[in-house]
Formats: structure tokens, sequence, C-alpha cells
């Protein structure tokens, strides 16, 4: 398995979690009831986020031309691959951006956020 692959497929396991995360949070209630209730949920929307942004960044993945064999290297050094860390440094600047956008206030706009952020962040750690 090559290193996107290793990437990709840590980054459904990780959606897969968040997805966990945010069924368990919402206690089998839909987002859009919980959203409309009276109290803040900033879990539910913090977990949420972090499953948007993973989804993103699989399917942003997904879209990249695969590593040509020609730069594929012998033996078990993975390739650099900078078009997948692009697009991570890219999908983390949308999210950190939106925070300033019209209608993105309050505490269930800045849970969702914050959790896409933050998954986006530690893939980026993950995969220098």
């Amino acid at each position: 398995m090559g290193r996107r692959e290793a990437l990709t497929a840590d980054i459904a396991a990780r959606e897969n979690e968040a997805l966990e995360r945010l069924a368990a949070a919402t206690g089998g209630q839909s987002l859009c009831s919980l959203s409309r209730g009276p109290g803040p949920v900033p879990a539910v929307k913090y977990y949420e986020g972090e499953a948007a942004a993973l989804a993103q960044a699989r399917r942003a993945l997904r879209r990249l031309p695969p590593v040509p064999d020609a730069v594929k290297p012998e033996g078990d050094t993975p390739p650099d691959d900078a078009a997948a860390r692009e697009v991570l440094r890219d999908l983390r600047d949308r999210w950190t951006a939106q925070a300033d956008g019209p209608g993105r206030s309050g505490v269930g706009w800045a849970g969702y956020l914050a959790g896409g952020v933050d998954a986006v962040e530690r893939l980026i750690a993950g995969y220098p």
C-alpha cells in the first residue's frame, strides 16, 4: 500500500470514528431536531464538523491523479506526495476561512468549524 492509500484508509477510519462519536452524542436524535432545541450542542456540532471535513479530505484525495510508477522509489520508502499535502493544507485553509463568513456565528458554528479544522490539522500533523 502506498503512502497516499494509507492516508486515505486512515481518513476513512477517522471519519467512521467521528460518525460514531456523533451518533453517540446525538442519542439517536436527528441533527436538525437538536439544532432547533433550546440548549447548545457544541459536542454534537464538533463531531459533525470532524466528519464533514474528513469526508471532504477523502473525496479530494480520491480526485488526485495517482503517483506515477516512475517516481515511486524501490523498497519501503514511500513516495513524496506533495499533492496530497497541498490538498490537506488547502482544505484546512478553507475551513479556517469560514469562521469569518456571513452567518457563521454562535456556538453551533464555532463547534462545527473547530471540529473540521482540528480534524484536518491532525491529518496534516500525521502526514508531514
